[in-house]
């Protein structure tokens, strides 16, 4: 082609002038161009067409192919697409494509009729009705017309990985020992979240199942919680009811239908006498299982109301348990969360305050010693007193925290002054080495030893004879006194009193109040009182409320008197000192 533009070129030089030349010429190049482009798309197209050939090539051979017509039947399907839709290759071609795919494919076609190609994710429907997942491509190939003449449909297989992550989400909503819905199901299930309706809610707790993982090991309690439950799945409260493995050896079973309290109370009874008359086999060992059983019916807090109810039966030692609202429990658990966070916040703000009552020499009437009695204020500056919170606080980690604050607080209230006082302690505090150390270290450091007398309950830690024994050793070894406060109110185990080397007794309130309405009372406040003088104790009758008490507590030889008509507890110490009774 250059050869003959050039010859022709030649040609017109010698025939035209300059200007017709270079016009000539010009145009000749731009034919030229022309020619070489149309060359160069047309080779372009060639190698766009072998480059999609080597495509389809390799997914014929190695991916998920098929070739349909406009009507979206099969003209041609690899080996892969024919394995995994579980189709013979020879049968594919009578197969519509639309049949195959489980979910909506209106989509897809729609917008392969407007000549463009659609990508996502798909359901399929095998033959012998298994699903499978694939992420797609339709490809609309075009006549010269640009009208659909067949598609191409390319795809790769995710199904394993869908399984796994529902197998995965599934398990998270099991429990692995007794295969039965766990408690992140029960809070999940729509059924139970979304009811408008009275729901009936049980909790089945094994009794004493810590004795057969003991005696048997935790595969055999295992087995034994999954008979368990099979036997509480076949005895359900309905047709229309759910069995929920909590945790540990607790079940809750969920009933959707109304019912009365009289047939929840005559199913309560049934199970609860079912359960303990069965008979669990595991390795030939036959075993007895009983359980405790709380209910709820009512249209929120279910559970929870159900674990009100088994609290209370627990405690009262019955079978089960319906929850009351006259009960007024849950008003009772919501409180006792109020005083948890006032005691957290006192600990953190240092709203912990002492108390001090003041016990008065009978012989001299005379103010000389006081005990030291905790009291919290809350955020309103209202003070609540121990009995309304020293319970709650000696089950949470928080107790030893505000006994620490106490025993701080009152060493230094006393420590410029020459007054003896007691603080009290508790087994907790005793079997606490963060508190005994704290203690030791405070007496060891102050010097207050002399000053200060331990109380301990009488109820509370004498028979743990060598923890007590140690502490009272050590406290003594700086100077302090033990004294053993509501003496009377127990088994008043007076040998072990010897054994302590107790330097007081303080005589349970309960005696003192009732000493002139009840000979009994009087009986045994005077056998106490001559027990301790013989022993060299001294003695400290509590709960002195009036003259005449005081008068009585006087005649039987009792040292030191302590109650509210001494004078009530108070944040300043008793003045003047001397009592004017």
């Amino acid at each position: 082609m250059l050869v003959l533009l050039i010859s022709l070129s030649a040609t017109i030089y010698l025939n035209l002038n300059t200007v017709s030349f270079i016009l000539i010429i010009t145009l000749l190049a731009l034919i030229s161009l022309d020619i070489f482009k149309s060359k160069k798309e047309a080779l372009d197209k060639s190698n766009q067409n072998d480059s999609s050939q080597i495509y389809l090539d390799a997914f014929e051979t190695s991916g998920i192919y098929a070739k349909l017509d406009s009507n979206k039947n099969i003209l041609h399907a690899n080996r892969q697409f024919c394995q995994i839709l579980h189709v013979k290759k020879e049968e594919s071609q009578n197969i519509n494509f639309t049949t195959l795919i489980k979910s909506n494919s209106d989509e897809i076609f729609e917008t392969i009729k407007h000549n463009q190609s659609w990508e996502g994710t798909q359901v399929f429907t095998t033959l012998n009705h298994y699903d499978i997942y694939l992420n797609c491509s339709f490809i609309p190939i075009l006549d010269e017309n640009e009208v659909v003449k067949e598609i191409l449909f390319l795809a790769t297989d995710f199904t394993e990985l869908v399984m796994s992550k529902t197998s995965i989400k599934n398990n998270i909503y099991i429990d692995a020992t007794t295969k039965l819905p766990n408690r992140l199901k029960l809070f999940t299930d729509d059924k139970v979240i979304k009811s408008k309706n009275k729901l009936t809610c049980i909790i089945f707790n094994i009794d004493s199942f810590d004795s057969i993982n003991n005696l048997y090991g935790n595969k055999f309690g295992d087995n034994i919680l999954f008979q368990v439950g099979q036997w509480l799945n076949s005895n359900v409260l309905s047709q229309n009811s759910k069995l929920y493995k909590l945790e540990a050896d607790s079940y809750t079973m969920v009933g959707y239908e109304k019912m009365s309290e009289e047939k929840l109370a005559a199913y309560l009874k049934e199970i609860s006498r079912k359960i303990t008359s069965q008979k669990f086999l595991n390795n030939g060992a036959e075993i007895d299982i009983s359980m405790t059983i709380g209910a709820s019916q009512s249209f929120s807090n279910q559970l929870k109301l159900a674990q009100i109810a088994y609290s209370e039966a627990k405690k009262a030692k019955k079978s089960y348990l319906v929850y009351d609202k006259k009960s007024k429990k849950e008003e009772e658990y919501i409180n006792n969360i109020q005083i948890s966070k006032i005691l957290k916040n006192a600990v953190e703000n240092d709203l912990l305050v002492p108390y001090f009552q003041p016990i008065m020499n009978i012989q001299t009437n005379q103010i000389e010693k006081y005990e030291s009695l905790m009291r919290i204020k809350d955020a309103s500056g209202n003070i609540l007193a121990p009995c309304e919170f020293l319970d709650l606080a000696k089950h949470s980690k928080i107790y030893p925290k505000l006994s620490r604050i106490l025993i701080d607080k009152c060493i230094n209230t006393f420590l410029p002054l020459s007054h003896e006082f007691s603080v009290n302690v508790s087994f907790l505090d005793i079997t606490n080495p963060h508190t005994t150390k704290f203690i030791l270290d405070l007496l060891d450091k102050t010097g207050i030893g002399p000053w200060i007398i331990f109380e301990l309950l009488e109820s509370e830690g004498i028979d743990n004879y060598k923890e007590v024994k140690q502490f009272i050793q050590d406290i003594k070894s700086y100077g302090a006194k033990i004294a053993i406060d509501d003496f009377g109110s127990g088994y008043s185990n007076f040998e072990r009193i010897v054994e302590l080397q107790v330097d007081y007794i303080k005589i349970d309130g309960s005696l003192i109040k009732n000493m002139s309405q009840n000979d009994d009372m009087l009986i045994m406040t005077r056998t106490i009182t001559n027990f301790a003088k013989e022993l060299g104790i001294q003695t400290v009758a509590e709960y002195v409320h009036s003259k005449e008490v005081l008068e009585q507590v006087r005649s039987l030889g009792i040292d030191f008197a302590q109650g509210f008509y001494i004078g009530k507890p108070e944040e300043k110490l008793l003045s003047p000192i001397r009592v004017a009774l």
